[in-house]
């Protein structure tokens, strides 16, 4: 046999080599880290919500006026039970297709807008997982535990119409065993994915079961503006119009009652109550009544006296719109004084008082006004224009927002304090300067990712304390 020659390396050149790769491997790592790092997570800001939060008197809830400074809101960045929405948006009730990801950094972001004003802010998650984790994250056994299991077991099905009586009684124990076994975090994740196992037999072969999987996500439960209302006597638990949004109440319901806050009402039957349709301004409360919210509502909520006024201005909306679906869509208020509204919906006037351009008449509102007396709410006026009652009864100056404003999600801002707002850019030059040049200290976000899913700062918000 013919010998092979090996060639052996010196030792120094060895250890040259090897250093050589050790810093190329290095220069990699660093070259990773940095890419990390231009790429990481927005700051944190909301407020950690611990078990010493969790009893009645924890929280001051209540909100008189939306020019008050706004001290405690509550919020739910979207997460994976948004994905569906986004790949079919219209059945979602989204607008469009979105980001995902990119929704996620505008909220972080919009929390972190509000905690620099200091705002308490809230995030649902966290309050979902408050008690039922410790410190380090692991799962805490107790009370708080019982619940979140108690209704993530009533968030997975399981469906057995394909299966013996035998393997069907079976799934109902195998079912409490594998929640007893999951983390709290995957536990909210069945809360708000609602997952649906359709379960078949296999005979015998392997498990003895097979599934095909499917799901009823909260697709809509990061607009935290409309589960519920909150006036000035406390929290009033909705009844949302569409079906997609139905468990989104139950959830919210949930996490209130976790917080030790007890709704002074909940609408039943065939009322029909969405947040966005409600403002509060003062001695009086203003509630929508259109696409979202019925006559049933309100005369529910007239009845049981929840709004803590003398005084309610039901707003008539006879046009419907999707576009304009609640009042919070084409109306809000920044200041007591000081307001904003589609300009298609009021008549416009030159310095001298003639109207210039008027309303188109379909997309009027009116205003039905209730007042207190001797214990009821009695109505004393009906079917006043609401262009009229905001300047000659709430004295308000009205900024007219043309249509294309609108629908960019010019008026759906945050009010945090007597002129100040949490606003969405993309709006014009000209928008921008009538604000400013009524005193109006605008902070303008993007959050060309989170409107896709038809909202902005006011419909992802629920203010639950202002003073």
């Amino acid at each position: 046999m013919k010998a092979v020659k090996t060639r052996c390396l010196p030792f120094r050149k060895i250890v040259i080599r090897t250093l050589s790769l050790m810093l190329a491997m290095l220069a990699c790592c660093n070259t990773i880290v940095a890419i990390s790092a231009a790429d990481e997570l927005p700051r944190q800001c909301q407020t950690a919500v611990n078990s010493s939060m969790l009893h009645p008197g924890s929280f001051v809830v209540g909100s008189a006026a939306e020019w008050l400074q706004a001290r405690t809101v509550v919020v739910h960045t979207p997460g994976d039970e948004a994905f569906f929405g986004i790949v079919h948006p219209a059945a979602a009730l989204y607008e469009r297709p979105f980001s995902l990801n990119g929704a996620r950094i505008e909220h972080q972001e919009f929390i972190c807008r509000m905690a620099d004003k200091g705002v308490t802010v809230l995030r649902l998650n966290d309050i979902l997982l408050a008690g039922s984790v410790d410190a380090a994250g692991a799962p805490l056994p107790g009370p708080e535990l019982d619940k979140l299991r108690n209704l993530a077991i009533s968030s997975l099905r399981y469906r057995t119409t394909a299966l013996s009586r035998q393997e069907a009684t079976a799934q109902a124990p195998y079912k409490k065993q594998v929640i007893n076994s999951l983390h709290p975090r995957e536990l909210t994740a069945i809360i708000l994915q609602k997952p649906l196992i359709t379960l078949y037999s296999t005979k015998g072969h392997n498990t003895g079961l097979k599934a095909t999987y499917g799901a009823d996500p909260v697709m809509n439960l990061y607009f935290m503006r409309d589960q519920v209302i909150t006036t000035a006597k406390g929290l009033v638990i909705g009844h949302f119009n569409a079906p997609q949004r139905e468990e989104e109440t139950r959830i919210v319901r949930f996490a209130y009652e976790k917080l030790g806050i007890t709704p002074v009402y909940e609408v039943t039957g065939k009322a029909r109550l969405e947040g966005g349709d409600f403002i509060p301004a003062g001695d009086t409360a203003l509630i929508g009544q259109g696409l979202r919210t019925n006559a049933e509502a309100v005369r529910q909520l007239l009845q049981h006296h929840v709004f803590g006024t003398p005084r309610v201005a039901v707003v008539k909306d006879s046009w419907k719109n999707q576009d304009q679906m609640h009042l919070d869509t084409y109306f809000n208020i920044i200041d007591r004084d000081l307001a904003v509204i589609v300009e298609e919906r009021v008549d416009q006037r030159d310095a001298s008082g003639r109207i210039v351009k008027a309303a188109d008449p379909a997309k009027r509102s009116l205003v039905d006004l209730y007042e207190l007396k001797e214990g009821k709410y009695v109505r004393t006026a009906s079917n006043i224009p609401f262009q009229q009652f905001l300047e000659k009864d709430l004295g308000m100056k009205l900024i007219p927002v043309s249509n294309a404003d609108q629908l960019k999600y010019g008026i759906n801002f945050l009010a945090l304090g007597k002129k100040k707002i949490l606003a969405i850019d993309g709006v014009s030059k000209a928008y921008k300067q009538r604000l400013t040049d009524a005193g109006v200290d605008a902070t303008w976000m993007d959050f060309s990712n989170l409107t896709g899913g038809y909202g902005a700062a006011h419909c992802t918000t629920q203010v639950i304390r202002r003073e």
